[in-house]
């Protein structure tokens, strides 16, 4: 099922709320951001605003750590779509590869039907307007 494009997120006063970009495949980046600002949960939620994969040599790591998060507790990570979660982007940058060298065709048919379900934009607070930079091949 499709998130809708738009997340209003609710972040209580005197809570923190952790946003992110661009991790990239960089599987032990994404560790250390974890090490540093503490796991995700309904007390610390994080937002991955896109580019969660290409580039690094771990993508399959970073996006199998990122949904295993968004499955184990729906508010305790936010996805946001960027321009690299896309086909496109994937073939040229190296995901498509990645994948089928670890894992295989279907899983890449997967990974490019999930990220076209992934929501563009996160308002935090009815204030804080949270989009990627990158515009996606398709919105061009």
């Amino acid at each position: 099922m499709a998130l809708p494009y738009l997340v209003d997120v609710n972040v209580p006063n005197g809570k923190n709320f952790t946003v992110c970009g661009d991790v990239h495949g960089q599987f032990y980046d994404l560790l250390n951001i974890f090490e540093l600002n503490g796991l995700p949960s309904e007390d610390n939620p994080y937002l991955f605003n896109g580019d969660f994969v290409d580039r690094g040599s771990f993508s399959v790591e970073v996006i199998l750590t990122l949904f295993t998060f968004k499955c184990v507790s729906q508010s305790a990570i936010h996805l946001s779509c960027g321009n690299h979660e896309s086909k496109s982007m994937n073939k040229i940058y190296g995901f498509e590869g990645e994948v089928r060298s670890k894992l295989s065709d279907k899983f890449m048919e997967l990974f490019a039907e999930v990220f076209c379900y992934l929501p563009l934009v996160h308002v935090i607070n009815e204030k804080i307007f949270v989009v990627h930079g990158g515009l996606l091949a398709l919105m061009v």
